[in-house]
């Protein structure tokens, strides 16, 4: 499976989920489950990271190396998912993104 440009659903969510937890800032519109350019754009820096061709595309193999797990259609069966720790990892993205963009601006002030 890959997620490209255009894609949206759980898979997304976790991408960038996984994408804020190493550390890559989705800044503008944060987890909000769908690959816009600010998704591909971190893609290519998780993907420089990993050593990986540099396509914007999330391929399988980039999806494993974030421990996303694959899934044939892209949505999580309700007996493989636990709510409570996808809210928690979904919350956690956002206060990761809200704190990157906190840093930014305190940064750009201090300039």
């Amino acid at each position: 499976m890959t997620l490209k440009k255009g894609d949206s659903g759980q898979q997304v969510l976790r991408l960038q989920a996984a994408l804020q937890r190493m550390g890559i800032a989705l800044p503008q519109y944060g987890i909000d489950g769908k690959f816009g350019p600010e998704t591909e754009a971190a893609v290519r820096q998780a993907q420089r990271r990993f050593s990986l061709p540099v396509t914007g595309v999330a391929s399988q193999e980039l999806l494993q190396r974030l421990n996303i797990p694959s899934s044939s259609s892209g949505v999580v069966q309700a007996g493989n998912a636990n709510p409570h720790i996808m809210k928690k990892t979904i919350l956690a993205g956002i206060a990761i993104g809200g704190l990157f963009v906190l840093v930014k601006k305190f940064r750009s002030k201090r300039k």
